[in-house]
């Protein structure tokens, strides 16, 4: 299989799982940021924004420099 096919492979297997546990923690965790009083709203924020900003560099910054660091040659093995 070349590079950019197992790349593209692995993200559309891993998208739906990724999506589902990021978006079943975030709902866990809006009451707790919308109703959580001064010290425990914002810790939740600060928790859905860093999940958030992990899930984006999972599905689409971590595939790209995968690309574009590794040989082409080095996986037709």
């Amino acid at each position: 299989m070349s590079l950019i096919d197992a790349v593209k492979e692995s993200g559309e297997t891993r998208f739906l799982p990724i999506m589902l546990t990021t978006l079943t923690t975030v709902g866990g965790l809006l009451p707790l940021a919308l109703r959580g009083g001064t010290l425990w709203a914002p810790m939740g924020w600060t928790i859905i924004g860093g999940l958030l900003t992990s899930t984006f560099l999972t599905l689409l910054v971590v595939p790209v420099l995968y690309k574009m660091y590794t040989k082409e040659e080095l996986n037709s093995i």
